[in-house]
């Protein structure tokens, strides 16, 4: 059984949130590597010519063994940031994971995403059902303002279960309704704040990375960019799994 450690002061600390990776000894080694997984698969999105040589059907079968890659890197990061918190909350160790565990992080990321998908399953149908439906005006900006509001609200449903996953490494995490809102028993506030955060440097990350990917030579600092804005997401967990209930 997981024991959650709440010992930590109420309320969020952004700046050691940005910043805790640093005070890791092995931290430039850890981001590097991190960071240079996720260039592989930044590839196609820096250069035109890149673009242009999946497109030719010729390549096709290297596409295929590129895709195959591309997916196992960013299962192995999802699972590497869910050991970060897992790491950060049970066993009260700060410290980054090391990379020489990849397969399990793999293994991890991959439990992460089919329990996501499970659970998403009835909200794509809703949302698919609710595009089938409105599809003559689907550019009508009401239409498009219901949809955002879905995704929001999806996501408000999605987090607990996201935090319980961090604790326990399990699929099944994503079906425990009781233990995932237990997470948010007495911490509310505390957790629309985590929402709120997340939202926020999200969308500021997607701003900068669409900046930096008007030039192909820029366009590769995005992974570099993506793997440091997992690990503040990582911290933001922790610290809110920390919390004690009021």
């Amino acid at each position: 059984m997981f024991i959650i450690n709440r010992s930590s002061a109420v309320g969020y600390d952004l700046k050691q949130a940005f910043t805790y990776v640093w005070s890791d000894a092995d931290f430039f080694t850890k981001w590097a590597i991190g960071s240079f997984l996720l260039v592989f698969p930044t590839f196609s999105t820096c250069f035109p010519g890149i673009k242009r040589a999946f497109q030719n059907p010729a390549n096709y079968g290297w596409m295929l063994v590129f895709a195959v890659v591309s997916v196992v890197i960013y299962l192995a990061v999802k699972g590497y940031f869910y050991k970060a918190v897992h790491n950060n909350v049970v066993h009260d160790a700060e410290k980054l994971p090391d990379w020489h565990k990849f397969w399990t992080y793999m293994h991890n990321g991959l439990k992460a995403y089919v329990g996501m998908a499970i659970f998403a399953l009835p909200y794509a149908l809703v949302a698919g059902g609710f595009c089938y439906l409105f599809r003559p005006n689907f550019h009508n900006p009401l239409v498009y303002a219901v949809g955002m509001l879905v995704m929001i609200l999806f996501f408000a449903i999605y987090l607990p279960f996201s935090l319980n996953f961090a604790t326990r490494l399990r699929v099944k995490a994503f079906f425990s309704y009781k233990r995932a809102f237990w997470l948010l028993k007495g911490k509310y506030k505390e957790y629309f704040a985590l929402y709120g955060y997340c939202v926020a440097i999200g969308l500021g990350g997607f701003i900068l990375s669409g900046l930096l990917s008007m030039h192909g030579m820029t366009s590769l600092l995005l992974p570099f960019l993506g793997f440091y804005v997992v690990m503040v997401f990582a911290d933001l967990y922790a610290q809110f799994l920390n919390m004690p209930a009021k």
